[in-house]
């Protein structure tokens, strides 16, 4: 069963403070702290999932648990499990016009609706700008993708995620990677096409609307990272047959397990059969010596 301290988040939770790095320790370090109102679903249609699951071995609830700001998960003072956690903001908005990839703004959505994504692409504060998403709300610009980057001091599985709030509760999709590295992500001269080109595995899920708990994607990933993207739906990662451009989340908490770095140690019991070997063994030598002795007196 799921945890409903993780998936029910009340508004009356305790604000919490963003440190944000510097940018030659974190790489990106932009965030807000506001508290947006007008929140709400562009679809009628009501829940249908129970969400019982957990999502993982581990889950960082980005409201309660806080976040560092940054790419620097060693720097970072959030630890789940055992596991240092930064969180990052990335979009291709380096202009309106190309799909480039640079570091965005990380925004803390209040203390309920955990966080979301503003790029610089003329987005406004408004709905669903500020969540993380890919809808098109400037007349005549490109659609944008956002996401966000999950930084963990050790090699950890992400399986699955959830938000407090979607855009569209008919169809609504989420992309992931694991990354071997951050720095075509950091260099500010790749595109999302590049960035999957290297990636260690992609891939895209719907995103299940539920009954009292929040709504969540299982990820079906059994690859190990300490970088992981988690965005707006994009074909480029994975195309599942959704729609673009009506995707958008404000993410509250991811499940992870850490990888299993040794295999356990070979067991060093002797069996029964390979004890009774030895004692034959040894009753057998005896023998012989003592058949020996007699012969030579």
């Amino acid at each position: 069963m799921r945890l409903l301290n993780v998936s029910i988040l009340t508004a009356g939770f305790i604000g919490l403070t963003l440190l944000p790095l510097s940018n030659a320790e974190a790489g990106s370090s932009k965030w807000h702290n506001s508290d947006y109102s007008g929140c709400s679903s562009n679809s009628g249609s009501s829940n249908t999932d129970l969400c019982e699951s957990a999502l993982g071995e581990n889950i960082y609830d980005l409201v309660d648990d806080g976040v560092q700001s940054g790419t620097d998960p060693f720097s970072s003072n959030i630890t789940v499990g055992g596991v240092n956690i930064s969180v990052s903001a990335w979009s291709d908005t380096y202009g309106n016009k190309d799909d480039i990839v640079v570091d965005a703004k990380l925004e803390k959505i209040s203390d309920y609706y955990g966080y979301g994504v503003t790029n610089d692409d003329w987005e406004t504060y408004y709905n669903p700008d500020h969540a993380i998403d890919n809808v098109n709300k400037v007349n005549g610009n490109v659609t944008d993708f956002d996401f966000v980057l999950l930084s963990f001091d050790q090699a950890v599985t992400v399986s699955g995620a959830s938000f407090s709030w979607i855009y569209s509760n008919s169809d609504s999709q989420v992309s992931v990677a694991a990354l071997d590295s951050i720095s075509g992500l950091t260099s500010g001269s790749q595109t999302w096409n590049d960035i999957v080109a290297d990636a260690l595995t992609t891939a895209s899920y719907d995103i299940e609307n539920c009954d009292y708990v929040e709504h969540r994607a299982d990820f079906e990933i059994s690859d190990t990272s300490q970088y992981w993207l988690i965005g707006a739906y994009n074909t480029v990662f994975g195309n599942i047959g959704g729609y673009v451009g009506n995707d958008a989340f404000k993410l509250s908490s991811v499940g992870f397990s850490i990888a299993n770095e040794s295999p356990p140690a070979p067991s060093t019991e002797v069996s029964e059969p390979t004890t009774l070997g030895l004692l034959l063994a040894g009753v057998f030598v005896v023998a012989w010596r003592r058949k020996n002795t007699q012969r030579s007196t």
